[in-house]
């Protein structure tokens, strides 16, 4: 028990950096935070603010309402210090070598039976580039969703992202890592579920990305996969075509289809969601 709880504080204490800026809300329990890297090539501040409508059938049919904000800082790695000495990344790649970003939205639901309820999530990640096609990230991340009984869930972790694809229209990247989760759910008393627990999980992605000549249209389909490393039929997986139009010079109309799936969720909840969203973005 004094274990569980001291992962549980060290977990909590990287992923509140998430929640003490901002919160964040995602159809299900898995965020995909691939369409959210667009821009990550521009040193300095940057950001996108977004506004929702959405229509969900799974464990509820309801609409929702919501908007979000995505801040992102990126750097270049310092020059060499010796006389003499060559940066092996000069000649590979242009981009900054530190990117730190914040996803932060907000949902409001109204649910078949009237009932208002929220849903909300925090993600914050730094990414460190090693080369045009390694890097290394660490993240934390907070959130609650009334839909499927999670009253609490705070994770922690990091992994490597590679590249397979680079070229002019099309990107491919893989990533592969590791993540400590403790979830708290709201559930009756007289359900077998335990309210606590914590877990070691992969987290493993593959992500498509497509640009058009004009770069007006962008399309994004990833795929995420999460199972327990000590019970890998307890696992989480996520598939998201996310389709955007640019309308204006900082404004585009988003457009994405999420299907999520969980093998074991609490008694009560079903073990698919679909999401179909669309949004307005504005891009500073």
């Amino acid at each position: 028990m004094e274990r569980f709880r001291g992962h549980g504080r060290a977990v909590r204490a990287l992923a509140a950096l998430a929640l003490a800026t901002a919160l964040a809300a995602p159809a299900a329990a898995q965020v995909n935070t691939e369409k959210m890297r667009v821009g990550a090539n521009e040193p300095g501040w940057g950001g996108t603010f977004d506004v929702n409508a959405s229509l969900q059938q799974g464990n509820t049919e309801r609409e929702i309402l919501g908007a979000g904000v995505r801040l992102q800082y990126a750097w270049p790695r310092p020059e060499s210090g010796a006389a003499g000495e060559v940066d092996s990344h000069d000649d590979e790649t242009e981009d900054p070598a530190n990117v730190i970003f914040l996803v932060s939205n907000y949902f409001f639901s109204r649910a078949n039976d009237n009932r208002y309820i929220n849903n909300a999530q925090g993600h914050l990640r730094f990414i460190r580039q090693h080369g045009p096609r390694v890097s290394f990230e660490v993240f934390g991340q907070y959130q609650f969703n009334e839909f499927i009984r999670l009253e609490d869930r705070v994770l922690a972790g990091g992994g490597g992202r590679f590249a397979l694809v680079q070229a002019e229209r099309t990107e491919v990247f893989v990533g592969a890592g590791y993540l400590l989760e403790q979830e708290t759910l709201d559930l009756p008393a007289n359900l077998p579920d335990a309210r606590s627990s914590e877990h070691h999980r992969s987290t493993n992605y593959l992500t498509v990305r497509y640009n058009s000549e004009d770069e007006r249209l962008r399309l994004v389909q990833t795929l995420y996969a999460q199972p327990r490393l000590d019970r890998p039929q307890d696992f989480r997986l996520l598939s998201e075509t996310s389709f955007e139009i640019q309308l204006f010079r900082q404004l585009a109309l988003a457009i994405s289809l999420n299907v999520a799936h969980d093998s074991e969720p609490p008694t009560g909840v079903k073990e698919t969601d679909v999401v179909l969203a669309n949004s307005l973005r504005y891009t500073f």
